[in-house]
């Protein structure tokens, strides 16, 4: 059959392409630029909630942070918390606490076993077995540590030579945890080996005339009010129980440490906000070179005046002083001259020490830094503020664009519906004209 050699659809898709590509192209870009805006004005929204948090984290307690410092380590652990005092403490420990330990001695795994009643208690509390319901030691050690009515005793089989020893150790420490045995109710304790005295842990507290401190366990939680004292050894002695060496001196006192390194953590996010703005609307970090790795969304919004005033409202803030007259510049925070913070970790520790509360004052006092700096943020971050606006407005945008390009899809289709039936009859016509032709042959 012969034909003209065109092919319908694909010359029909052709001119619909040729067609369609400007606007294709226009909007393309248009989205993009819309997308690449909205998730500038996302990033920064990250950027203002992480600045916030970190001013958060400040003022809901570093301050009040306390640290400890402790001339030996090896005699105890000491923490301290939020409510505890300052100052400076000295500690003999005398002992530590300790649990009851008893060992029963028989011939054999076999035993043999009492007659009767054997009888345990510790606290007031009590168990009694009856010795004929078991038939050797093993059953013996796993009544104890398995009746619902065990008052705190862990048993334990021991193989010494011949003898096999029944080891009774107490579940917790202290006087008041001592273990009694009883044989058909009499008191059978003192015919044990006592391997271990329940005792409590005694610390004295000062030099002179000192304070005696009794405790069932070597963990001592507010009985100083705020600090948690973790006993790992007992002071050593001489022959006549006097202390040998100095006491355990423990000082009490702010975390510089932990306010520097939360202090350290609102200068790292103020600097990384404003380096996010200056991106997205100068173009490149501020102070610093372009932003190669994300060339793509640099400078989009650079006709948001809005934002870029937002870096000079806050320095303007940083600038201004506190009741007390103390500036960031006092406590060896630097505002450099691209905007940005910086902190003299030595500096700043000094005026911890030389200006007390009034470091704390500057930050987080009524009307101070954190609130005028939240002030200024909350006109963007706001439900509805600045950025949750900006971010509908874009995804309107989209939206609006998106609607365009369905609609210029459906019209392009009926551009190539219509392509496709001209073509279509051209095929025809031409065929026709090619077998009329054949009758003058």
């Amino acid at each position: 059959m012969i034909s003209s050699g065109i092919n319908p659809s694909e010359m029909a898709y052709m001119l619909m392409q040729a067609e369609r590509a400007p606007k294709d192209q226009l909007y393309s870009v248009q989205k993009a630029q819309y997308e690449a805006q909205l998730a500038a004005y996302k990033a920064i929204e990250s950027k203002l909630n992480s600045f916030s948090s970190s001013m958060k984290e400040i003022s809901d307690g570093a301050f009040s942070q306390k640290g400890v410092e402790i001339s030996d380590e090896t005699i105890a652990n000491i923490t301290a918390g939020s409510d505890a005092a300052t100052g400076d403490y000295a500690f003999y420990v005398k002992q530590l606490a300790s649990a009851h330990q008893l060992s029963w001695e028989f011939d054999s795994i076999d035993g043999p076993l009492p007659a009767g009643d054997i009888t345990f208690s510790v606290g007031g509390e009590s168990m009694t077995l009856n010795m004929a319901d078991y038939g050797n030691l093993n059953e013996l050690r796993d009544a104890i540590n398995n009746s619902e009515l065990n008052p705190g005793v862990q048993a334990s089989l021991v193989q010494s030579g011949d003898k096999v020893h029944l080891v009774l150790t107490g579940a917790e420490t202290g006087e008041g945890n001592a273990i009694t045995v009883e044989h058909n109710g009499t008191d059978i304790t003192n015919t044990l080996n006592e391997m271990s005295k329940a005792q409590d842990a005694i610390v004295l507290m000062g030099e002179t005339n000192p304070i005696e401190i009794r405790n069932s366990s070597n963990t001592l939680d507010n009985v100083i009010s705020g600090l948690t004292i973790e006993l790992k050894q007992a002071h050593a002695t001489d022959e006549s129980g006097n202390f040998i060496g100095g006491p355990l001196r423990v000082s009490v006192g702010q975390d510089k440490e932990a306010i520097t390194e939360s202090v350290q953590t609102f200068i790292d996010e103020y600097n990384a906000l404003i380096d996010e703005i200056g991106k997205f609307t100068f173009g490149k970090k501020v102070g610093g070179e372009d932003d190669e790795d994300s060339s793509d969304d640099v400078g989009v919004l650079s006709g948001d005046a809005a934002l870029r005033s937002l870096s000079q409202r806050l320095r303007t803030e940083l600038y201004t002083e506190s009741s007390d007259g103390l500036r960031l510049s006092d406590i060896g925070i630097e505002v450099t001259r691209d905007g940005k913070l910086k902190l003299d970790t030595a500096e700043f520790e000094s005026a911890l020490d030389t200006h007390g509360n009034q470091v704390q004052n500057l930050f987080s006092e009524e009307g101070g830094l954190f609130d005028r700096l939240d002030t200024t943020l909350s006109t963007y971050t706001d439900n509805d503020g600045y950025l949750k606006n900006r971010q509908d407005s874009m995804e309107q945008n989209i939206r609006r664009v998106e609607d365009r390009m369905e609609q210029h899809d459906m019209r392009m289709e009926q551009v190539y519906n219509r392509y496709l039936s001209q073509f279509v009859r051209v095929e025809q016509l031409t065929l026709q004209m090619q077998q009329s032709g054949m009758y003058f042959y």
